[in-house]
This record gives structure tokens, sequence and C-alpha cells, in this order.
């Protein structure tokens, strides 16, 4: 037993071959059947010999056997096998523990224990890894489901043992092991290295367990890493520990919060930190490209190093040089690591004031790489920057010479193409304000005005500090400003050595000493060492050595000049001395300067800080020092005061600084309001509404345009606004009820003051929202009356105006608000007060409109509730009316007047009759300047005229009030009197039925059409009665009749027939058709909207005065006539859609139109007309994409939208395409390509469609035939470049290649085909990247014959002209010849022959007919390349 030595083996099946004769061997390994017995005597060994059983041959075999067979051995057997491990490894450490403690153990002794260790510890650890084995196979019952979902549940084993819980007892039995001195065992006393891995593999094993990451086994992966921290610490197991960690998170993407929290636990219980400076390096270590091609290690060691360094920052300091390199790879989320640690690094352990310079140094670093990467290239990591940014901000650990710098780069990224790096710059901008070192309220004016006092001040008090201000360094600390002595003597160190070695022999000083540099001999010592130091101050530094060496000569034996040479030597001087030796003397004369120099440094300090007590103790009794000291304490008490006031004006700058930086970015903001993307508008939203609270200057205008968020789609989004406006305007805190209902009323008050129409429309959704959930109280609206009656002291006009507004927003939720209160409406706003404001009466009108019912019930019995005409609402109005007529001053009577008609038609049973008294009344009041001025040609003095001279304000207010009468009375007959027909004609058949007591059904249909008729209700006879009502037409008979019945009112009785409205009619026409006669433009403007509302009563009037209507559209000179019709035609085109049909192409001309007013009104009528079907889509359609570009952003967006909303219509945008792409290339048209581009660009990005784009793409390879410019060309190829391709559109552009194949010469085209196929290689599937590459090869193949012969025919064209040139050249020549020849006398000309002549012509025409030749077969050839 004692003659064999237990050897750890590397494998299992190494235990049976023996390398040595004392190392121990199994011969003999048992049978799954032999076991059991054999298990049974191993257990009867235990109990008789206690942990030396394992010595014995026969048990410790068995137990091998065990773990070989491990798979067929019985579950009870194994289970027995691991109680009996567990009891054994609990008897060894006990035993261990007395014998280790005791003392020395004899050589047997240690050597048996050894053994027994060894072998009982290999066993164990085996063992517990082949039940973890075991345990981690899949298994059907690892999962339990139930009702709450699937649920991960512990596995047991066959008896019902949980191995979880066994797995922790053996590992508390592994740590206690540990816990003992071991090493004493081994010989020499180090614990071998196999012993160590032995368990240390054993815990890495049980850590590759999939269920490690789960909460409940948190004891386990403690347990184990305190085992490995033991290993480590004790035992030399650091390396290892690093490499295989580094192992297990490289494979297994559930060990990253394991190890994490393991090495945490290293580091905080056992202090271990070269585990996580080891990981870094070996990561450090691997290739950047093997990084990026193993992506789920990448990401496991980043998530690694991202947990560990939140925990435990510190840690990752000494690793910080190798981690800022990854910062240049590739790899994103080694990039997104690095930050976050840098970010955590900063956040915790480099933050406060009290760094040292160079924890200050590294600290601004890694600021500087944060910096960096704001604009790194890709958008997450410039997304997790800001985050860090956004962290670091909100802890107050950005220095505040660095904020303005990172404000500025956030900015910047407002704009950036990300939606998540927009969100996080949004939010660190609202975290920027939140934690703003400067002021609660950031209002840039109050801080401007307050920066040019204070600055005005101090220029006052110092003017050379003023002007010094803007060069001092900004918001830098006091304590970075202070350099302490010993900086100061090190700085001047060279110097000084220069000068001693240059000055100071061994003797002494040189002979050339002047008197200045010397002492008198009556010089005290203090004043010698003052002298010295003094001189150094000065940077005399030749002066302080010669002093010096007086000094050492006066005072040999002073403590101040003493010195030790075995203290100091030359070594702290030889660099600067250039490695020349110091002798003693010199060194002497370097350490007492040194040590005056610093000593007068202190004592200057301590002096300067305790001055005025000094001043106080030693003040004396003379007159003319005590004038000196008061003297100095007014100086310093100035100098403090100058001191203060730099600070302060500092401080103001830098907060005008900051807020002007916020001003700067808030029009991009308001732009975030509009985005797609939700989380931009969240952001937008909650960054306003700090930016509000903290008093930015235009922060208000984002308020206001959050407004409009009210209608958003997205329920978040509306969510967000209306808690934005409760949080602002509604949660105030307030002592009691009453002056919270005063902030509240008073916060309303101010937003809805100043605000346009659309925002009003906005404000009464919220206002509602606040009033059914209770935010605005009873008090509230008391304290809104109060306001309106002025019965509140000190309310001004305004005041009681807004809150009359909000009071009818607060109706639109509980009509009870007004109906309880029209006398006060009435009395107040109708009043004496409304003939002085009109505004006053129209929002009063605007209020008692609440009491109104939109769609009148047409199966109530009971008739609807309107008021008698003689109703003093209606006599108020009337007066108003017609007394305001002449009171021009209030520009507002137009619009109360419309209001006024609307609220009488709404409320008053015979609203035809009041609006026609007050309109003959209104005439009365213009045929009184007629009779006036009939009186005065009656005097003889003019003669008498047929023309009413009327002041043009009258007139004007008369046409807005005819026209709105007009429309009115329209509106009334298809509301109120169809209903009240139905609801009678229902009351009816109800009566009939109930007489009758038939049972069968009758057709008693809702109409939801806009007339009824009054035939159906007047039948005679009950047989016809009877024949409609089994033919089941009794309701829709009489619906169509009644409709039918109002139409021909409209038709013929309004406006035709002799009542007011046909006596008004031509006047109206008169203004419209005489502009130069009636030049007034408001008249103008009123004349043509009441024509406009007169044509939307009759189908007749109105197709007869179209052309009048456009005329006007297309001459008039101002802008807001032409916006005013062309909203006019858009109620037309709905009401008489068959009339305006063929006009609608100069609707469309309107786009063009030169007022953007104008075009922005036209735009929004197309977009309704074509959304709702109105009108059809046709080719003018690309007038409407023409407004993409448009110059105003307004139009530009609602081009944008209309196309958007037209993309969801089914097919309705892919329809049109084809003519929208042809019309804009369409060289007539004379698009700039770049516009062009833009605009398609949009376009096509809304087609999303795969078989629309594969059709799409057929089309325009088509349309490739049907064009003849490279413009065209052009533009197709590149509309085919913006579609994304899929195999079915490939196989499309590879059919048609024929259309375009004689296109590919030209150089752009050739490219965004290429463009195409490059993308389209990148998304198809690998079997059609051969396609790919074969039409690649045919677009290159007929790019370069075309090339070729494109530059064959240019040459050819350049012959011929130049063949041409030549002909014409010699005719030119052949006329000059004969004329000489003509001109000349000599014989000689007459000697040559007319055959030579002949033979001279024949060459040239051969020449003629090769040229000729060449270029017909050149033609030829091209023309068969193109087929």
């Amino acid at each position: 037993m004692d003659t064999f030595d237990f050897v750890i083996p590397l494998s299992l099946d190494a235990l049976q071959e023996s390398t040595s004769t004392r190392q121990y061997v199994v011969y003999n390994i048992s049978t799954s059947k032999e076991i059991p017995k054999k298990i049974q005597e191993a257990q009867v060994a235990f109990r008789q010999d206690g942990p030396h059983f394992i010595l014995k041959a026969q048990n410790f075999d068995v137990l091998y056997s065990v773990l070989v067979g491990f798979g067929s051995v019985d579950g009870e057997f194994r289970q027995r096998t691991w109680e009996l491990l567990l009891k054994a490894m609990s008897k060894v450490t006990a035993e261990l523990a007395l014998l280790l403690d005791e003392g020395d153990l004899s050589s047997k002794e240690r050597h048996q224990w050894l053994n027994v260790l060894k072998m009982t510890t290999y066993i164990a650890c085996n063992l517990t890894e082949s039940f973890e084995n075991e345990y981690n196979k899949p298994s059907t019952d690892t999962l339990v489901i139930g009702k709450q979902g699937r649920k991960k549940s512990a596995r047991k084993s066959d008896d019902g043992t949980d191995w979880e819980e066994e797995r922790n007892r053996m590992l508390v039995q592994l740590f206690s092991v540990l816990q003992h001195p071991l090493h004493r065992l081994w010989e020499p006393p180090i614990m071998e290295e196999d012993f160590v891995n032995l368990i240390a593999n054993c815990c890495y094993k049980i850590l590759e367990s999939p269920t490690m990451n789960l909460a409940r086994t948190k004891p386990t992966r403690d347990s184990i890493f305190q085992i490995i921290g033991t290993l480590v610490k004790k035992f030399n197991h650091g390396l290892a520990c690093s490499l295989k960690l580094m192992q297990l998170l490289q494979h297994f993407e559930h060990m990253v919060v394991p190890c994490a929290q393991g090495v945490i636990l290293l580091i905080e219980s056992f202090g271990i930190t070269s585990v996580v400076s080891e990981m870094v390096r070996e990561i450090a270590k691997v290739d950047a490209r093997e990084l990026m091609k193993d992506t789920s290690g990448l990401r496991n060691f980043s998530q690694f190093l991202v947990e560990v360094s939140e925990k435990c920052p510190q840690v990752m300091l000494p690793s910080l040089s190798l981690l800022v390199n990854f910062l240049h790879e590739e790899a994103s989320g080694m990039r997104n690591c690095v930050l976050s640690i840098l970010g955590s690094v900063v956040l915790k352990v480099l933050s406060g004031e009290q760094l040292d310079p160079k924890s200050r140094d590294l600290r601004d670093q890694c600021l500087d790489h944060l910096e960096d990467h704001v604009h790194d290239i890709h958008a997450f990591v410039r997304s997790k920057v800001l985050h860090i940014w956004n962290d670091l901000v909100s802890e107050k650990s950005v220095p505040l010479r660095r904020q303005q710098q990172v404000l500025k780069l956030t900015l910047g990224r407002l704009k950036d193409k990300s939606s998540h790096v927009r969100k996080s710059a949004v939010q660190l901008l609202t975290a920027f304000l939140k934690g703003n070192p400067f002021a609660a309220k950031l209002p840039l004016e109050e801080l401007e005005g307050q920066y040019e006092e204070e600055l005005k001040k101090l220029k006052e008090m110092d003017p050379k500090a003023a002007l010094d201000l803007s060069a001092e360094e900004e918001d830098k600390p006091q304590v970075e400003k202070t350099v302490t002595g010993r900086e100061l003597w090190a700085a001047m160190l060279p110097e000084v050595v220069a000068i001693v070695l240059e000055v100071v022999d061994e003797g002494g000083t040189d002979d050339d000493d002047d008197g200045e540099d010397s002492l008198e001999q009556d010089t005290s010592l203090n004043d010698a060492v003052l002298e010295i130091a003094e001189a150094l101050n000065s940077s005399k530094i030749r002066r302080a050595v010669k002093l010096l060496e007086c000094a050492l000569e006066m005072f040999h034996g002073a403590e101040v000049f003493g010195y030790d040479p075995e203290i100091h030597s030359s070594k702290a001087y030889r660099k600067l001395s250039k490695d020349e030796e110091l002798t003693d003397h010199q060194i002497r004369h370097l350490v007492v300067l040194e040590r005056i120099f610093l000593s007068a440094k202190e004592m200057e300090e301590s002096k300067s800080q305790t001055d005025e007590e000094k001043m106080d103790e030693d003040k004396k009794p003379e007159e003319e020092e005590k004038e000196e000291t008061e003297e100095m304490r007014a100086e310093r008490e100035a100098q403090a005061e100058v001191t203060k006031q730099k600070l302060l004006v500092n401080y103001l700058k830098d907060s005008v600084c900051f807020a002007k930086l916020f001003n700067k970015g808030l029009p991009v903001l308001c732009q975030l309001l509009s985005s797609k993307h939700v989380s931009d508008v969240l952001e937008a939203v909650q960054f306003f509404v700090t930016a509000f609270e903290f008093g930015l200057l235009n922060a208000m205008t984002g308020v206001r345009r959050m407004l409009a968020l009210v209608w958003s789609k997205e329920q978040a989004v509306k969510d967000a606004v209306i808690g934005a406006y409760q949080r602002l305007y509604i949660n105030i805190e307030a002592p009691n009820e009453r002056a919270r209902a005063q902030h509240i009323v008073r916060n309303l008050s101010a937003l809805i003051t100043g605000a346009t129409l659309g925002e009003r429309t906005s404000m009464e959704e919220i206002i509602a929202q606040f009033v059914n959930s209770g935010d605005i109280t009873k008090q509230c609206l008391t304290l809104l009356w109060e306001r309106f009656t002025k019965t509140l002291p000190d309310t001004t006009d305004d005041e009681s105006l807004a809150g009359l507004v909000l009071l009818a927003m607060c109706a639109n939720s509980e009509a009870h608000i007004v109906s309880s209160n029209i006398g006060v409406l009435v009395n107040s706003g109708l009043g004496e007060r409304g003939l002085h404001n009109f505004t006053l009466v129209k929002e009063t009108c605007t209020a008692l409109l609440k009491l109104s019912t939109a769609k009148p019930k047409t199966d109530d019995p009971n008739p609807p509730n309107r008021l008698d005409r003689d109703h003093e609402i209606f006599e108020r109005l009337a007066k108003i009316l017609l007394d305001g007529l002449n009171i021009f001053e209030d520009r507002q009577y137009s619009p109360m007047a419309i209001e006024a008609v609307s609220l009488i038609y709404a409320l008053a049973e015979h609203p035809d009759l009041i609006c026609g008294e007050i309109l003959q009344e209104m005439s009365k009041i213009m045929l009184s300047y007629y009779t006036e001025a009939a009186d005065s040609a009656s005097d003889g003095s003019q003669p008498e005229t047929e023309d009413i001279k009327v002041p043009v304000g009258i007139l004007t207010r008369f046409f807005v009030f005819v026209g709105q009468v007009a429309l009115r009375q329209l509106i009334h007959l298809d509301t109120y009197v169809f209903s009240e027909l139905k609801r009678r004609n229902y009351l009816k058949e109800e009566m009939e039925t109930e007489k009758k007591k038939k049972k069968k059904k009758r057709n008693t249909r809702k109409s939801l059409a806009t007339s009824a008729s009054e035939a159906s209700m007047n039948r005679g006879g009950s047989q016809d009665g009877d024949i409609d009502e089994e033919m089941g037409l009794t309701g829709a008979v009489a619906d169509d009749m009644e409709a039918e019945y109002i139409r021909s009112i409209c038709e013929t009785e309004i406006i035709k027939a002799d009542n007011l409205l046909a006596l008004v009619k031509p006047v109206i026409w008169a203004v419209c058709t005489n502009p130069g006669k009636y030049a007034d433009p408001e008249l103008r403007t009123a004349s043509t909207l009441a024509l406009a509302k007169f044509m939307m009563i009759s189908s007749d009037l109105c197709e007869d005065n179209l052309q009048l209507l456009f005329t006007i559209l297309e001459k008039s000179e101002e802008d807001l006539i032409r916006a005013n019709i062309v909203i006019a035609l858009g109620d037309l085109s709905f009401r008489f859609p068959n009339q305006l049909e063929p006009w609608t192409p100069r609707i469309y001309a309107r786009l063009r139109d030169s007022s953007p007013k104008v075009r922005q009104n036209t735009l929004t009528i197309l977009t309704h007309l074509i959304l709702n079907d109105m009108v059809k889509v046709k080719g003018q359609i690309s007038d409407i994409a023409l407004c993409i570009t448009d110059d105003d952003p307004r139009i530009s967006g609602l081009a944008k939208l209309f196309f958007s909303e037209l993309a969801r219509k089914g097919n309705a945008l892919y329809n049109v395409l084809p003519d929208i792409i042809s019309r804009l290339s369409d060289t007539e048209l004379g698009i700039e390509e770049k516009r062009y581009r833009t605009i398609i660009g949009h376009i096509l990005n809304l087609v999303q469609k795969d078989k629309q784009l594969e059709t799409l793409v057929e089309k325009l390879c088509h349309r490739f035939q049907a064009t003849v410019t490279t413009r065209q060309w052009r533009d197709i190829s590149y509309c085919l470049s913006l579609f994304t391709y899929n195999e079915k559109s490939i196989r499309k552009l590879s059919e048609n290649f024929s259309c375009y194949a004689d296109k590919l010469y030209e150089p752009d085209v050739y490219d965004f085909f290429l463009g195409i196929l490059a993308s389209a290689r990148k998304l198809v599937k690998p079997e059609v990247k051969v396609l790919i590459e074969e039409l690649e090869s045919r677009m290159q193949e007929s790019h370069e014959k075309g090339v070729e012969d494109e530059n064959v025919l240019n040459k050819a064209a350049n012959a011929k002209t130049k063949a041409r040139n030549v002909k014409n050249t010699e005719k030119v020549s052949k006329s000059r010849i004969r004329g000489r020849r003509r001109k000349e006398s000599s014989s000689e000309d007459e000697e040559k022959t007319e055959e030579e002549e002949e033979e001279e012509e024949k060459k040239k025409r051969q020449r003629q007919k090769k040229l000729a030749h060449s270029y017909t077969q050149l033609t030829a050839r091209t023309r068969k390349i193109r087929e």
C-alpha cells in the first residue's frame, strides 16, 4: 500500500497503462454485474478503514470501474458511489485539518495522505463530470408547459434526487479541502499543477452547463468561483484561469453573465485583478479579421468586458492602453465595448475635482475618444456614444470647459440619418438642460442683458481685467492654475545646474566677482538667505550662486547651509549635467539653493493666507504705518471685488453661450416633431417640455407646434402630447384650489393668445381631454366666467376674450357649460361691449353654436329644439350687424358676420326670415346713399344719375353677409329641412304600421342623403301606398323624391325666383365683371367669394359662371382672390363634379402660380379631391410631383404627404407612375436632371410591392424604344437603379435586354446598369448570380461595340463634312482658274485640250463614289448591330 505513487492521468484510459514501476495502475475493471457487490464491499471498507480504504486496489478499481462504465451502471449504485465519495471527501477534509495543524508529518504518513487525497479527489471530480454530462443531455422533460407559457424547471434523476443540490454538496467539499495547507503533503512543498487542474477542470466543466445563467444556479456559480479564486490566490492558477474563461466565452453564449459575475467575485472577495488584465491581453492578441468572422465570440467578449467595467471599473485602468486599439478596428461591437468601458471609468473612477494631474490627463484622453466617436461611421456606435455622454452629463462627470464642445457635437447629430442616433441626441440635449450648471432658467434675452450690465461694471472697476477676460482660460478650476514651488524648481533646475558647473569650482567661485553679487560684512544670516531667495525668485541664478558662496564663507556652520554627502549624490543631477561628474562642493550648492527656494515659497504661501491676521496682530501705533495698512486693506478688498466680478461675468458669458447653442438647435428639433419615426417625435416632445420649463426663448415655438400632434394616428404620440401639456399647464403646485385654478387659467390663456386657427382646433381637442379627465375643475370654469364678464378685478379685454374662447372649448365636452349661462353670454358678449368689439361677438357666436346639433336625428319623435324668431340672441345680433355696418375701424366685421349668420341658421326656427329682414335693412342703408345723392342732385348742381354710390366698406360687408346667407340657406335645406321631412315621414310610417298592425317588416330605411321630399308625405290614395309598401319602396323612393324636391328648390327658387338673393345676384356679377371700375381689392375679394357661394346653390348658375370664375382666377393680380377661388373650386367640385370636370386642367395650372399661398391651396384641394375619388388621377399628376421640390417647405411636405397617401390606395400610384416618368423626362418640360432625380427618388421609394416593381422594370425597359435623347435614357436608367431587385426582376431585365442594348454606349446609362447588377448580386440567391454574370458580360460587350460604332460614325460624319468642304474648295478654285483663263491672253492656256479636262473630272467622280460606298457600308453595319 505504501509502495506506489498515484499519478493523476491526463485521460481516464491512461490510468490503465504504467510508465514507471511505482505508478499506480488499474488492472481489474469490474463489469456492471460485479459492481453492485464490490460497491458494498467498498462501503464496508470505508467504515472500517476510513479514508484510507481507497488505497486498497480493489476499492479504487471498483470506483474507477463506475467511471468507465458509467452509462451501464444501475442508477442506484451510481448514487451509492456518489454518497460514498461525498463521505470520503468529508472525512479526508476533517482528518487532514487535524494532521496538518498538529505539526510535521513523517515521510510515510505524508506519502499515504497524499495518495489518499489525490485518489479521492480524482474519483470525486471525474464522477462529478460524469453526472454533469448525464444531467445536460437533452430531454423532453426539461420544459414544463403550463398556462403561463414555458417554464424551465430543475431536472431530477430516476431515483428522485436533485442533481443541482448534490453538485453543490461536492463543490462545498472541494472548497473546504482547499482551505488547508495541502502543499505540505508534497515534497518540495509545492502543489503539483495536475492536481490544481483536476479541480479547476471540474469547475469549468460545470460552468459549461446551459443552466448556469439561471437565477437558481447562483449558489453553484458562487461556489465554483470561490474554488477558482482559492486556486488562483494560493496555487498560481491565474494564467490558466484567464485562458479557460476566454475559451468558455468564445464557445458558450450563456457564459457572459456567469463569467462576469464570477470575475467580479474574484476581484471583490480575493483581490484578484490579474485575470481581467490577462483576458484583455489575450483578446488584444486575436487578429481583428478573426474577430470579425467569429461574431458570437466577439459579442460575448464585448458583453463580458462591459459587465465587468460597470461593477469594477478600476480593474480596467491598466488595460486601457490595449483596449483603445480596438477603436480603430472594423468591428463595431468592440468599439461599443471599449467606449462603454471608457465611460464607466470616467464616471466611477476619474470623476471629481480632486484628481491628480496624471488621472486628469487620463480622463481627458478618455473623453477625447468619446468625442471622436460621436461621428463614428456606424450608427449604433454613434448612438452608444451619445448614451454614454448622457450618463456622464446626468452624473455631472463632464468638466465644465468641455460641455460646450460636446453640446455642439450633439446638435450636429440631430440631423443624423439614423433615428436611433437622433433619439439619443435629443435625450442628451434634455440631460444637458436638466443638469446645466448655470441656472434653473435660461432665458437668453435676460442673460444677455445681465451679461452686458455686469461686463460694464467690470470695465468701470478694472478696464484691464475686462480686456484680459477673453484671454483667460475658461472655466479652469483654481486648483489647476496653482503651480507648486517644487514644480517651479524642477523647471529652473537645468539652468541652475549649468550655472553651478560654470561658476563653482572645487575651492569656491571664480575670481571675477563684482561687488554687486557679494554680501556686506554686517549682513545677518536671515538677510543673506532672503537675498538669495529673492535672486532665485527673480531668475537671477548667477547672482544667487555667488551670494550663496559668500554666505557659506561667512556662516560656515549655519544649519540652513547643512549638507550630508551620504544622503545627497550626483545621480539626481547627472542627466542635467550632461553626464559630467559633479563635485561635492557643487552638489552642496545645488542642495542648499533648492532648500532656500522651497522654504521661501512655503513662507510666501503661508504669508498670503494669514496676511490679514498678521496685519491685525502686528499693527503698530505709528500713524504712517497705520495709514499704509488701511491702504493695503482697501486695495486688497478692491482686488477681491474685481475677482468676484470677473467670476460673475465669466459665469454669465458661459450661460449666454449655453443658451445660444440650445436656441440654435430648436429649429431642427421642431422638424423632428414632424418626423415619421415615433421615437423622434416622443423625444422632441419631451425636450420641448423641459426647454419650456427652463425658459428657453424660442421653446414656445415647439410647444405650439406640438399642438397638431394631438391628431396623430399613433396613440403613443397622442398620449405624450396630452401628458406634456398636462405637465406644463395643469400640474401646478399651489397652496389652495383657487390659486391653482388661477395658474391654470393664466397659462391656458397665454397659450390661446396669438394661436392660429389650426392651433386653436388642436387646443379644442386637448381642452376636451382635460375636461373629461377632470383636470379643468369647476373652480377653473368659475374663474373663466369671471374673466369673461370682467367681474374679476384688473381683467383686460384680451384676458376676457381668452376666457370666452376657453369656455367654448370646454363646452365641446360638456354643453351645459354654455346652455346654463346663455343669459351671461348674451348680456356680456352681445351687449354694449359687443358693439365696440366684433371679435367678442364672433367668439360669443362660436360659444353659442355649441348648443346646436350637428346631425339632427330622423327617428326622434320630438322635433328639434329651436329658438323663436324674436329671441333676444337674434335681436341683438341683428342690431350689431346693422349698426356695425358703418364702423370701419373694427376690421373683424366680416368674420363676425359669417359666424352670426351661422348661429342664426343653427338655432333659429325660421332663419331665412330673420336674415331676410336684416338683408332688407342693409339694403335700406345702402339706398339711403342714393336718396342723399338724389337730394343733392335736385338742387341743380349735378345731373341725375341712375348709379348708386355706396361706400366700399359697406358694400364689401354686404357681399360677405349675402354670400354667407346663400351658403347657409343651402346647408339649411340639405340638413335641417331634409332631416325634418325625413323625421315626419318616419313618424307617419310608424303610425300607419300601428294602425294596420301588420307583422311584416317595414322598409323604414334611414337615408344618408342631403335632401328630402314632401311629395312622399302627400301621396294620395291608399292603393298606391299599398303597392309601394308591397314592393318595399316606401322609404327608398321617398328619399329619392325628397332629394329631388330639395334640388329643385335650390335650382329654381333660391336665386331664380323673386326673392332677395335673386335681386342681389346682378350686383355681385357686375362687380366681378368690372375689375377696372371696382378696383378695391377687398370689394373684389368679397364679391368673388359671394359669387362662388351663389354658384354652390344651382348647377345652372355654376355652369354659367365657371368661365367668369376661371377668368378671375387667371387674371387677378391679388394673391388672396386667387387663393380663395381655388378653395371655392374645391367645394364646387364636390357639389357639381360633372360641371367642373372639363376645367380640371386649369385647376392643375395653379400649381405653377407665382404665389406660394395659391400653390399651397391648390395642392391641398387637389389632394382632397384625388384621395376622395372626386377627380380621376391622370397625367396632370406630374404637376403635383413637381411640387416635391418646391421652394416652400410647406408645399414640398404636402406634396410628399399626398404621394404617401396615394401609395396606400391600392394600385393608384403604380398606375400613374409610367405617365409621371414620361412627362417629367419630356425635353419640352425642361426639368433639371438633379430636380428630376429628387422627385423620382421620393416617388419610387413608395412602391414596395414586388409584383409592381417587376412590372415597372419591364415597362421602363420598353420605354427605351420610344425615346431618342441621351437625357431620356439617363432618366429611365436612373429610375431602374432605384429599385430593389429580386430574381424575377433580374430575369425581366435580361429578357428585355434588346430594348436598351444600343443605349449602353452612353457612359451614365452603362454605369447605372452596372450599379443595378452590383446591388442585386448582394441580395439574390447564389444560383441567380450566374444569370447576373451573364447579363453583365452581355452589357459589357454591347457597351464596347456601341462605343466603337459611335466612334466610327463620328469619324464618318467628320469625313463627310471634310469631303464636302474639299468639294466646295475645288469649285471655288475652278471658278477662279476659269476667270484667270478669260483674263489671260497667252497662247499656252489655249493649248489645254478638252480631253484633259474630262479626264480630271472623271477622276474626281471616282473618288466621290468610293467615299459614298464606304459610308453606305458603314451605315448598313450600324443598322445591323442595332437590330
